[in-house]
């Protein structure tokens, strides 16, 4: 689901790059507004006697300045989690908290080629850099979804090969692995961004640098989310 944020708040507000994240501030249960901290002379000081909010990680789709309208994309999951709900029950004149944004993939224009896949969860990234692709280079992209209904448009003006990859009933992310594994990359140099579960993520980067003999250097791996937790660190790249 696809929510239109605006308001003056939004002037002046810039992205780092592509594939960039902010935290999306939800008030906790029974509340309108989310609690928010102060900022103290040792860091943030929270109001006593009332709840922390909810916080999870999104990747601002599209920014129009001019409109002061932002784009955040939503994964529903049966509307069980807390971002997921409020999406889902999103009215125009509801507010959320925003703070953010930081972090970017930064697509080297020297390298010969990109690799760039993930999950669901990481469309809205691999659709920020592959909007930010070069003319003519190519991209191999290869994406992991429950089913053919989960497809969204692609545009780049890359030379894009995109394979969609159904898991039905798999183990999330086990499909995403045995397609990055049987992949044939292109001669050369090539660059890689790979989100997704943060357990198969560590499997595919291990998977590049120890088979492939990829530089650790040319690529960005990140954990969007884990098995068993509610609110996977947002820093998670995977090179414990």
């Amino acid at each position: 689901m696809r929510i239109t944020l605006t308001g003056e708040d939004l002037a002046g507000f810039a992205t780092e790059g592509p594939a960039s994240h902010l935290k999306l501030v939800f008030p906790a249960p029974g509340q309108d507004y989310p609690t928010l901290p102060t900022v103290g002379p040792d860091g943030l000081v929270w109001p006593d006697g009332q709840p922390r909010p909810l916080m999870r990680t999104y990747t601002p789709r599209r920014f129009d300045p001019a409109r002061k309208e932002l784009d955040i994309d939503f994964v529903l999951h049966d509307h069980a989690g807390p971002a997921s709900a409020w999406a889902y029950r999103a009215r125009p004149g509801d507010t959320v908290v925003m703070v953010g944004p930081r972090g970017r993939y930064l697509p080297d224009p020297a390298v010969d080629w990109q690799l760039i896949a993930g999950d669901e969860t990481a469309l809205p990234a691999i659709a920020t850099i592959l909007e930010s692709l070069a003319p003519g280079v190519p991209a191999l992209v290869l994406v992991e979804v429950a089913d053919a209904e989960e497809q969204l448009p692609l545009d780049s003006k890359a030379d894009l090969r995109i394979t969609w990859v159904y898991r039905g009933d798999a183990v999330a992310g086990s499909s995403l692995e045995l397609a990055v594994s049987a992949a044939e990359l292109p001669d050369g140099q090539g660059q890689v961004f790979v989100a997704a579960e943060a357990l198969a993520m560590r499997r595919i980067r291990r998977h590049l640098v120890n088979d492939r003999g990829i530089a650790p250097e040319r690529l960005y791996t990140r954990g969007y989310w884990k098995y068993g937790e509610a609110d996977h660190p947002d820093h998670d790249t995977g090179e414990d």
